[in-house]
């Protein structure tokens, strides 16, 4: 069962079913999530017990025909929209085949089922036109829409919506996790260092935990401690490809801002909890220089998640030039 695999789901699974079960569910769920949290999980269940035809319980029956029809993914009554392979939104079309899918009657003679997912991806004209069912849902059916506790989905949609945020677990909770996962050693302050660089969602945690990622990551810093006191930033561009460099812009911004904590004297509440001889030297610098370097790489970081078809390579090569520079200029 998914909550032997996943504890911390049972709470709001339970919560979320026990509205189905009395008959006081929103038609219209708003999930918002930390990525790797266990969003998907979550929702496949919740599809599956407002699909299920059998059960008077919390959790689905799982063998009914319904249940069977979507454990086989071919439910005539469940949509999945998301956006389409090779495409940046959800576009208007998708919305109103949708819309004038789910006026029609239900095929199982059940609930009609349409999950959302990555629902600020929607066009503004996709998003209106999706308010107009909202406004006027049909009857049986739910809409569930889901994304990442940041996205930016139109206000009016919001405002139609029951919103549940699925919180990640406990600290100490989700180390204990990652000690079962893992049959490779770890350190606590290495549970804790991967869990605080997935923003606490284990699943994301587990991943970077894997020995040849986290290995990546110990190469990288290892190359920080021996570059950064001759500010030879440019070395650094041999340690990853283009397509890593998201990744190591977090790394590096996360040691930054532990930097700035340790000026501070409020280094328990560093990150990067197995690195503190890195985090040390970098904290030699002044404020400044790190204040600088942190705004740099950042910034670098949100444009590239936020444009797409950028030329990767120049970009490492002038983040790496500005730093060095930064670095000149103490």
């Amino acid at each position: 069962m998914i909550f032997n695999t996943y504890p911390w789901l049972k709470l709001p699974f339970e919560q979320l079913a026990d509205m189905i079960v009395n008959h006081r569910a929103h038609h219209a769920l708003l999930i918002n999530y930390i990525q790797g949290s266990g969003e998907e999980e979550l929702i496949n269940l919740l599809v599956n017990r407002l699909i299920c035809q059998s059960s008077q319980q919390l959790q689905p029956c799982g063998q009914c025909h319904s249940c069977q029809l979507l454990l086989s993914q071919h439910h005539p009554d469940y949509y999945l929209i998301t956006n389409e392979q090779g495409k940046q939104s959800i576009s208007i079309d998708q919305i109103r085949s949708i819309s004038t899918k789910v006026y029609e009657k239900s095929q199982q003679g059940g609930n009609k089922v349409i999950w959302i997912k990555h629902a600020a991806l929607m066009t503004e004209a996709a998003a209106n036109a999706l308010l107009k069912t909202l406004e006027e849902p049909p009857e049986n059916t739910y809409f569930i829409l889901s994304d990442e506790h940041n996205s930016q989905l139109l206000p009016t949609i919001h405002s139609r919506c029951f919103s549940y945020f699925l919180a990640v677990p406990e600290l100490e909770e989700s180390i204990n996790w990652l000690k079962k996962q893992h049959s490779h050693s770890y350190s606590d302050n290495e549970l804790a260092t991967a869990l605080l660089l997935s923003e606490n969602a284990p699943l994301n945690a587990a991943i970077l935990l894997q020995p040849e990622k986290w290995q990546q990551r110990k190469l990288f810093c290892e190359k920080l401690l021996e570059l950064l006191p001759e500010n030879n930033f440019w070395q650094l561009a041999k340690t990853f490809n283009n397509e890593d460099f998201l990744e190591r812009i977090t790394w590096f911004c996360a040691l930054l801002g532990d930097a700035l904590k340790a000026k501070q004297k409020v280094g328990r509440y560093i990150v990067n909890r197995d690195q503190v001889p890195l985090v040390r030297f970098i904290a030699t610098k002044s404020h400044d220089e790190i204040t600088s370097l942190y705004q740099l790489w950042s910034q670098a970081r949100k444009v590239l998640l936020s444009v797409a078809g950028l030329n990767k390579e120049l970009m490492v090569y002038n983040v790496l030039a500005q730093s060095q520079l930064i670095g000149y200029q103490k």
